[in-house]
């Protein structure tokens, strides 16, 4: 739940509910799905290998110049050593010949600023179903072998809104066309009494549905939600 703006008293409220049945790649947040597993390799990982938990929230802008991405990793791996929280994010991207993403940099950026030699070099694409499938590697490029292997990851979109005042009295709401079988409600409060349905007209652009609605200064909360 975010607040937005001190003219307007506008919140998004989205939950984690059911995803489309068929998400292509575009511009948003993703998931992996539970008991997902990756392999880790390397000379100080306990017998040189083994398969470890791997869970990930991935948000991607690909409307960017370059396209950027963002994963936040809450049991990240490194050299053997116990799992731990990482926010991994790009500094380089570019979408492929067939239309899927690749993006890469340095795994550990965020908590080395001066830069190390772990690399990540990960690929985003559709599978024949529609789905977005998450392949790669992350692996050390010094003088000793370490890699973690992603392979064949299903990653399932979430519902996410975001919203922008549009002059004095109205505002903006935007979410992506994956979510076409979804309905944008609102509410005064919470707990809700109830959620009403958003009866505004709806405009397709590019990847993203909006509507417009009036910012009257009354607080007011926004959802999406599968019926």
């Amino acid at each position: 739940m975010r607040q937005l703006g001190p003219s307007a008293a506008f919140t998004i409220l989205v939950g984690l509910l059911t995803p489309p049945a068929h998400a292509a790649l575009e511009s948003g947040v993703y998931r992996t799905l539970p008991g997902v597993t990756v392999e880790e390799r390397g000379d100080r990982v306990p017998n040189g290998s083994r398969i470890v938990p791997f869970a990930a929230t991935v948000t991607c802008d690909l409307s960017a110049r370059p396209p950027s991405l963002t994963a936040v990793i809450p049991n990240a791996v490194l050299e053997g050593g116990d799992p731990f929280p990482l926010t991994v994010r790009s500094p380089s991207g570019a979408q492929l010949m067939d239309g899927s993403y690749t993006f890469a940099g340095d795994y550990l950026r965020e908590i080395c600023p001066s830069g190390t030699q772990y690399l990540f070099d990960w690929t985003f694409s559709m599978s024949t179903n529609g789905g977005v499938v998450w392949n790669g590697i992350t692996a050390w490029a010094g003088g000793h072998a370490w890699y973690v292997t992603i392979s064949n990851i299903t990653l399932v979109a979430l519902p996410h809104l975001s919203i922008t005042q549009v002059g004095n009295a109205s505002v903006r709401v935007v979410w992506s066309t994956n979510f076409n079988n979804y309905v944008l409600e609102s509410a005064a409060a919470l707990p809700a009494a109830g959620w009403s349905a958003v009866t505004n007209a709806v405009t397709a652009a590019g990847d993203d549905f909006s509507t417009t609605v009036d910012a009257d200064g009354s607080h007011r909360l926004y959802r999406l939600r599968q019926p």
